[in-house]
């Protein structure tokens, strides 16, 4: 539960755009100044909330991860290479991450597990347009959940999802064609903070090569217990001795309608088991 002192956050572990937020947002609260930075910890009480714990009262840490968090994504930019998105590069101001539409297990013939989208989404296209739709949060006191749909939008012909958020894009998933190859997908809502925040995480805070260690799929893990903030990447791998988490397995849909698809779509994690 919220205390005084704790931030409760309504990221689900479940779905892979939220525990990449999750990483995201851990990576950017340890930027934040305070009098004592080294307190802080974090760690998934239960599904479907993500707790940080800090020296300052909840509502002004809030308002401090929230204004940390927009200058930075509001600051992401996709530098394309001299070939397909696989040789782009994700930087914000200074910093520059690691691109996570490659493959991940060292097979160049396999499709890259986080590309999820369908080819005809261009990242130098798509991150400009989803900034575009990111609200302050002065403006929209509600920064984490905000919603971009109908008559809202502010990109006209609406904007696309990477695929890593299981409420978006699901009515043609099912079909085995994504909502971008039946020409739906711009029309799509999407969740601008979840959307930027879910790859800044990807680019940024996982330990990919570590999720990866089964083919096809992402296994990662939710601790259950408060650690310090810069040991949660670590942790999400579940390499952490003696610390107690829920294991869980993210499969994307597309591998059913075989792999070579041109989209991935990632339901709801399966939780395999939990430790004590």
């Amino acid at each position: 539960m919220e205390t005084e002192t704790t931030l409760l956050l309504d990221l689900d572990e479940r779905n892979l755009a939220h525990f990449l937020s999750a990483l995201a947002l851990t990576a950017l609260a340890e930027r934040i100044k305070g009098n004592a930075p080294e307190c802080r910890r974090c760690w998934w009480p239960e599904p479907g909330h993500f707790a940080i714990q800090t020296e300052h009262s909840h509502e002004k840490f809030r308002a401090l991860l929230f204004a940390k968090a927009h200058g930075f994504l509001t600051a992401l930019e996709w530098h394309p290479g001299l070939g397909g998105v696989e040789h782009g590069v994700i930087a914000s101001g200074e910093e520059m991450g690691v691109n996570p539409f490659v493959p991940l297990n060292g097979d160049g013939d396999e499709r890259p597990l986080l590309r999820a989208f369908s080819a005809k989404v261009v990242p130098r296209n798509v991150l400009p347009q989803q900034i575009a739709e990111l609200r302050t949060p002065s403006e929209c006191p509600a920064w984490l959940s905000q919603l971009a749909s109908g008559a809202g939008r502010r990109v006209k012909d609406g904007v696309s999802s990477w695929g890593y958020d299981c409420r978006v894009n699901i009515h043609a998933s099912d079909s085995g064609i994504s909502s971008d190859a039946e020409g739906t997908g711009r029309l799509d809502p999407i969740f601008p903070a979840i959307e930027l925040l879910s790859l800044a995480g990807a680019a940024f805070s996982i330990p990919a090569h570590v999720w990866t260690s089964e083919s096809g799929k992402l296994c990662v893990a939710a601790w259950t217990k408060p650690l310090p903030l810069r040991l949660a990447a670590l942790a999400s791998s579940g390499r952490v001795h003696g610390l107690p988490f829920r294991s869980l397995t993210f499969f994307p849909r597309g591998g059913a309608h075989g792999k070579g698809g041109s989209f991935r779509f990632f339901p709801p994690a399966t939780i395999k088991s939990s430790t004590p």
